[in-house]
C-alpha cells in the first residue's frame, strides 16, 4: 500500500512532535525505545516519519513521554469522546 501524501505529511509531523519531546527529557532513542518496549530502530524510522503510528504506539509513547494521551491525540486532530 503506498501513502498519500496526507499521510507522509502527518507521519513526519508525528516524528517531529515525538523528537521535539524526547529531547526535552534529555532521551536518546535508545531510551525512548526502552520506556515504550521497542527497538531504537523503530524509534529513528518514526522520528524521521517512515513509520506510521498505531494508536497503541501512540498511547505508549504519549505515557513515556510524560504527556496526556488526549492532549497527545489532539495535536494531530483527533478527537476523544
Amino acid at each position: 500500500m503506498q501513502k498519500t501524501k496526507l499521510n507522509k505529511q502527518f507521519d513526519k509531523q508525528f516524528g517531529q512532535f515525538v523528537r521535539k519531546y524526547r529531547l526535552m527529557k534529555g532521551w536518546s532513542q535508545a531510551k525512548l525505545a526502552d520506556e515504550v518496549d521497542n527497538n531504537y530502530q523503530n524509534i529513528s524510522r518514526l522520528e524521521r516519519g517512515e513509520i506510521t503510528p498505531t494508536l497503541f504506539w501512540c498511547y505508549k509513547l504519549a505515557k513515556a513521554l510524560g504527556i496526556e494521551v488526549e492532549n497527545f491525540l489532539k495535536e494531530f486532530g483527533f478527537r476523544l469522546k
